[in-house]
Order: C-alpha cells, then structure tokens, then sequence
C-alpha cells in the first residue's frame, strides 16, 4: 500500500497533467525519499560558489531521474533539526503541520554529483551574503552537521533529437553544468549572472545583466541571436529569466509552448519554500 493518502495521489496526479498543458513534462517520482544526511566536507569553488558533500546510507540506493535532480534541503531553525512527517507528497503541508518551534526551512537545490557508491551527494550552492535561510545556513555549514533531504525530481527531458536551447542564471549553473555533461548534442547556450566575477569554466554564451532586471539582458542576446529552429527549451534561474525566455521563444520564434521547460528558481523581493 502506498504510505501517501488517495487524495495527495490524486492532487499530485492532477497538477501534473495541469502543467503540462503549459510547458515540457517534466520527470516525475512516485516516492518522496526523506532522511537525514551529514555534511562530510565544504569546498570553496569560487568567490560565489561553495560546494557541500552530504553523506547518509539512504543515497547508496537512491535513484536520480535526470541530470538536473533538484531535491528539498531541510535546515533546522532550532538547535536540533526535527524532520516533517513522510506521508505526504506534499511537504509543504507536513512542514505546515509542525509546531513553529520545530518546523526546519525549506529551500530546494540541484545535486551537482551523486556517488552511490559512497552514499554521497555533492550540492553547489550560490552564496551572497544572509539573504536567505538557505545562504545562511551553507555559509556556516561545517562537516558534521545535519540537514535533511526530501527528493524532488528533475526537469529537464528533451526529445531525442533536434536542437537545444538552454537558459539559466547563477543560481541554475549546477544544474545546468550536470546537463552539459551528459549531453553530446550541439546546442544553444546562454548564461545571465550579474558581473564577471560570477563566470565559470563552462561554455556558453555569457551575459552580464550589471544592475538590469533578471532575465532582460539574456533575453535581448537571445533575440538578437540567428539559431537553428529551437525543438526544447529549458529555463531556469529567476522568475522573470524563465518566463521571459519562454514568451520570447513562444511569441516570437513559434516554439510550442509544450516544447519548453521554465522554472522560476527566485523571484526578485520575494522568498521562495
């Protein structure tokens, strides 16, 4: 029997087929593994990027869907971290059923390396100040420490053929470096960050936005771009980045909609669980 109720299969079940009526299916899970894991070691990669191994036994046999594997990274706010139940798809919802004192925070990440063989994962976080639970909590994270892990999906699935376009921000460069490592296919790269100082070795089109809205300045180098028909589109970074791709790709270049995964990281002035 599954562990989650007919009305969570139900509810899971009718918003995915909703967003595929809007945008590429994504990859999907039927079971949300949850644990805890146990920080092993912090590397700096750059002035902005820090990268944390995470280690537990549950990741031996887990099993990604896709390159671009995101899943929720549960950070205690007191001093001990207290898990949500693991009966529902929905974790919001057990998080929302927790006592204030106890609920961990929720913010979501793409797992750049898994190693079963280790039970490792290794997760590149963008840093940038306090601004958030998650920044916070990866700035001071040291080996030793204990988060948890509720496993999400993946999104990026494209045809077998035809040509790529793919779109992210800093804050979808691990996810979109995982992709390029398993593609082989030419394809169309862009890359918005906010200044030189954010740029990896990584072979893209890069675009500087300085102090422009999200997503503005990728969006013009885009359209002043001669590609090949676009077949997939996938856009990942900020909310505007990753709809304004999408409009442009749809309005003007006549991409079918379902042809095209978007998804908004962040939002500018605005926290994201």
């Amino acid at each position: 029997m599954s562990r989650y109720s007919a009305l969570d299969r139900f509810t899971l079940k009718a918003a995915t087929k909703a967003a595929e009526l809007l945008m590429a299916p994504a990859n999907r899970r039927e079971v949300f593994d949850q644990f805890v894991m146990t920080v092993t070691a912090v590397t700096e990669l750059s002035e902005h990027m820090r990268r944390i191994t995470f280690h537990a036994p549950e990741l031996a046999s887990f099993a990604l869907t896709g390159p671009d594997e995101y899943f929720g990274l549960l950070m205690a706010t007191g001093r001990e971290l207290v898990m949500p139940a693991d009966d529902r798809i929905n974790v919001r919802s057990s998080l929302r059923a927790m006592p204030e004192d106890d609920r961990p925070d929720l913010r979501w990440y793409t797992i750049r390396a898994h190693r079963p063989d280790a039970a490792e994962i290794d997760v590149d976080f963008v840093v940038h100040g306090d601004a958030g639970p998650g920044t916070r909590w990866t700035r001071r994270a040291i080996a030793g420490d204990k988060a948890g892990f509720r496993a999400g999906g993946s999104a990026y699935r494209p045809p077998s053929s035809g040509a790529v376009l793919l779109v992210a921000d800093e804050t979808a460069l691990p996810a979109l470096s995982a992709i390029l490592e398993v593609e082989t296919r030419p394809m169309h790269v862009f890359v918005e960050v906010p200044d030189e100082s954010y740029r990896i070795d990584l072979d893209a089109e890069w675009v500087f936005r300085g102090t422009d809205e999200p997503g503005s300045a990728v969006v013009r180098a885009i359209q002043d771009k001669a590609l090949s028909t676009v077949e997939y589109g996938w856009a990942c970074g900020e909310s505007g980045l990753a709809t304004g791709v999408r409009r442009h790709l749809v309005k003007d270049r006549g991409v079918d909609r379902k042809a095209i995964m978007f998804s908004g990281y962040w939002k500018v002035g605005s926290a994201r669980m």
